[in-house]
């Protein structure tokens, strides 16, 4: 028998659409089982001689205490930017008179430390630069 009470898979049975994916969901974390198990044993309600799959085996090996995890760091704020020709790049993506008097702004392209996305700031220092890509945020004092 599986660990989703009967008349919880009927009831689930009965739905159709996103009504169903979201009873679907909440059985899952409500039971603790994945969705093709809980969709398995949906489709075999009705049918005694079907057999039926084994659980999923559950990933209990794993460590999940520890905060390190590879690939997470965040980056480093380097303090001098990485700067490119800020003649390759084309910031004419909005018309407006605001925006022009921004692009009149900018004298330097660089590169965002985070997401590698050029960005064109003025060359005032120090300066904090949000990137809009990531939302990386990092002062740059040269």
């Amino acid at each position: 028998m599986p660990p989703v009470p009967e008349h919880e898979l009927r009831a689930l049975k009965a739905m159709k659409g996103y009504d169903q994916q979201l009873e679907l969901d909440r059985l899952c974390k409500a039971y603790g089982v994945d969705k093709a198990t809980l969709q398995a044993a949906m489709t075999n309600l009705g049918n005694p001689t079907a057999t039926q799959s084994p659980p999923a085996p559950t990933p209990g090996s794993w460590d999940t205490t520890h905060k390190d995890l590879p690939g997470l760091e965040q980056p480093v704020a380097p303090t001098t930017p990485t700067y490119v020709d800020k003649q390759r790049l084309h910031f004419e993506y909005d018309p407006s008179r605001e925006a022009a008097q921004r692009r009149g702004q900018v004298n330097q392209a660089i590169l965002c430390s985070a997401c590698g996305v050029a960005l064109g700031i003025p060359d005032i220092r120090p300066i904090k630069v949000t990137c809009p890509a990531c939302l990386f945020e990092t002062t740059y004092t040269q």
